[in-house]
């Protein structure tokens, strides 16, 4: 990793290594030379159970609550300069134990510091398999031992190796160790009383790399030496290089037919079993293999849109900076706190559509609000004025905006921040050396649009026909090819479309066009002062997440009770002299899963308002156990709107 003095610009090295991070399919976690967490992966927090906001900054020594095993000898040897490599550690995850192949690299950070680089690989299901591969040997050797047949295994010498119990009962008190005693011992002939030499014995000619198949002699057998007819198979075994190593020989006692027939069928049923159990073997491995492709597909996408993340993510650190340099000024900390309200929206909107991407998965019960072209442009041009005099590097951008009034759509205000976004995005890009930047909203009877307009170096017709393909970029290592793609695909599920219009020297102007919003009639949402007080069971592991939605719901008049595992909100609910009004539950509880305490709450009271909030896509907004379903991050106004039974 390069140290931060030589990189040319810091914040893109950074976000190109979070890129990076997110890419790699293993859990990755960075800690500093003070052995501080300074960087991870999604795969790590996923692992960890730790969060964005709980991760950087942590001490190695805590980065890894649910180990179950203690890794402080792992992390002084490392910090020492000595690698650790491919140590097997239990963790706790969801309820359940996964086996982690971990390894922690020293690292040297630009202070001379000697940090520490974690890198762990998921292999639950690989020893999985390991399990079970052990487990069918175990099963192949008692298979060995039961076989009514005589099985015997020589190496190249003829010298016994192994023999199965049944070869061992034919010869127990003399219990022969090589070919040639057992030769001594059979005296074996053939059915026309031939008898056989040593080296004519079906074991030698396998040792010679010949196979035999069913070769019926009189031998031996038993301590009185009894004749017994015998069927002989006997087979070479050979080494990677093809060299006769060994054989494997077969005798089967042929006296009474009908019963070792009996016998074949059995033992081929059984071998019919473990052919059909070595292929659903195959077949987990090869999907293993086929799902370690699309994680890494999925991750080089993911990498992309990082890119939309962090453009959203700029304003709001803007914002943020601002807000605190202006504390003092009421209508300037309202002003700052709404365009980092919008600039999550927008952030919020691209982290959902790539978790409905990863699990592939469509867009469920996705809420449509009435959008404002004009409302929308003044927005972004807010969120990215702080940013255009570092686009131009050095010029002068110069803004000019034709909008009109009541150019309104119908769509997900996140998604289109964003689309917008972009174009105002690429648009700067364009103009390095200062331009002007023109954005027009207009509205027909069938048609509201906007459009940006850009002075800077334009298209040529090729670039003009692939610039909404995925992947495809002309900006080489600085773009993701993602930015105009997502841009096609927002207008296509807004039921619109994007137009270009661009040439060399000409600059270039996108259009999102979508169908107009119809006047609706509609009963006006109760204010707050008329929305009726409710009693609120509130269940959310997550500290913060808790508190500041018992505030928020407590300043909207409700009284709230707060709980944070599955066990305490049953206990609850059970309690039938508890007055509850409405129940408000994350999924991913510490002991449970929140599905499951919908059931149990519409089972004790049927009459109960039921709601969900999830960090994931919505399973089935349509659960007839649950009367609304929310996606984190939670809108204020949604909330209180769906406590209120107004949703």
């Amino acid at each position: 990793m390069p140290h931060p003095e030589i990189l040319p610009n810091a914040e893109q090295e950074y976000a190109r290594l979070d890129a990076l991070l997110e890419a790699v399919p293993l859990a990755v976690a960075v800690f500093d030379g003070q052995l501080v967490l300074a960087a991870t992966n999604a795969r790590y927090r996923d692992l960890t159970g730790v969060d964005v906001s709980q991760a950087v900054g942590r001490s190695v020594y805590d980065a890894f609550p649910n180990a179950l095993a203690d890794l402080t000898e792992q992390v002084d040897i490392a910090a020492g300069g000595v690698p650790v490599v491919a140590v097997r550690v239990p963790f706790q995850y969801r309820g359940g134990r996964r086996l982690v192949e971990a390894t922690f690299s020293p690292l040297l950070d630009a202070r001379g510091g000697r940090g520490l680089l974690f890198a762990g690989s998921d292999i639950t299901e690989r020893e999985g398999l390991r399990e079970d591969l052990a487990r069918s040997v175990a099963q192949l050797e008692s298979i060995f031992d039961v076989l009514p047949d005589s099985v015997r295994v020589v190496d190249a010498e003829g010298g016994t190796v192994r023999s199965n119990a049944q070869a061992q009962q034919e010869h127990a008190s003399a219990n022969p160790q090589t070919l040639r005693e057992l030769w001594q011992l059979d005296r074996p002939r053939t059915l026309g009383g031939t008898t056989l030499f040593v080296h004519e014995h079906p074991t030698a000619r396998a040792l010679r790399g010949e196979r035999v198949r069913g070769e019926t002699l009189e031998v031996r057998r038993g301590t009185g030496g009894e004749p017994a007819v015998i069927e002989v198979n006997s087979n070479p075994l050979y080494d990677p290089h093809k060299r006769v190593r060994g054989a494997v020989t077969v005798e089967r006692d042929v006296t009474e037919r009908t019963r070792l027939q009996q016998r074949v069928q059995t033992e081929a049923e059984r071998l019919e079993r473990m052919v059909q159990e070595r292929t659903r073997e195959l077949l987990a491995l090869q999907e293993a293999a086929a799902r370690d492709r699309r994680l890494a597909a999925i991750g080089q996408l993911a990498a992309g849109v990082m890119h939309d993340v962090n453009n959203a993510l700029n304003p709001i650190m803007a914002a943020a900076y601002l807000l605190e340099m202006n504390a003092e000024n009421p209508a300037a900390v309202r002003d700052y706190a709404v365009r980092i309200a919008r600039a999550a929206e927008t952030g919020a909107a691209t982290a959902a559509r790539v978790g409905r991407f990863i699990r592939q998965e469509p867009l469920l019960g996705a809420r449509e609000d009435v959008v404002d072209l004009t409302v929308m442009v003044e927005e972004v041009v807010a969120m990215t004025r702080p940013l255009w005099q570092e686009r131009a590097k050095g010029g002068v951008i110069r803004l000019e905006q034709y909008l009109i009034q009541g150019a309104t759509v119908r769509g997900i205000a996140g998604e289109l921040r964003e689309a917008l976004l972009n174009l105002v995005q690429n648009a700067l890009d364009a103009m390095a050396g200062g331009g002007t930047l023109r954005i027009e909203t207009t509205l027909t009877a069938t048609e509201a649009s906007v459009s940006v307009k850009d002075t800077g170096v334009g298209m040529s017709a090729e670039v003009r026909e692939r610039a909404f393909e995925p992947f495809f970029t002309t900006k080489g290592v600085n773009g993701t090819g993602l930015g105009l793609a997502e841009v096609y695909g927002i207008a296509r599920r807004h039921r619109g479309r994007a137009e270009i219009e661009s040439a060399p020297g000409e600059g270039t102007t996108v259009r999102l066009v979508f169908p107009p919003a119809r006047p609706e009639s509609s009963t006006p949402v109760a204010q707050r002062s008329e929305r009726p007080a409710r009693r609120v069971l509130l269940v959310e592991d997550h500290v913060d997440s808790r508190e500041f939605m018992q505030s928020l719901l407590e300043s909207d008049g409700h009284t709230v009770e707060a709980v944070s595992s599955l066990e305490e909100a049953r206990a609850r609910l059970s309690d039938l002299q508890a007055q509850i009004d409405v129940l408000v539950t994350d999924i991913g509880l510490p002991d449970g899963s929140g599905w499951d305490l919908v059931a149990f709450a519409r089972d004790k009271r049927p009459a109960l308002r039921i709601g969900v909030v999830t960090g994931w896509e919505p399973r089935n907004e349509q659960d007839p156990a649950c009367d609304f379903t929310l996606r984190k991050p939670v809108g204020a106004t949604d909330l209180l709107a769906q406590i209120a039974g107004d949703g």
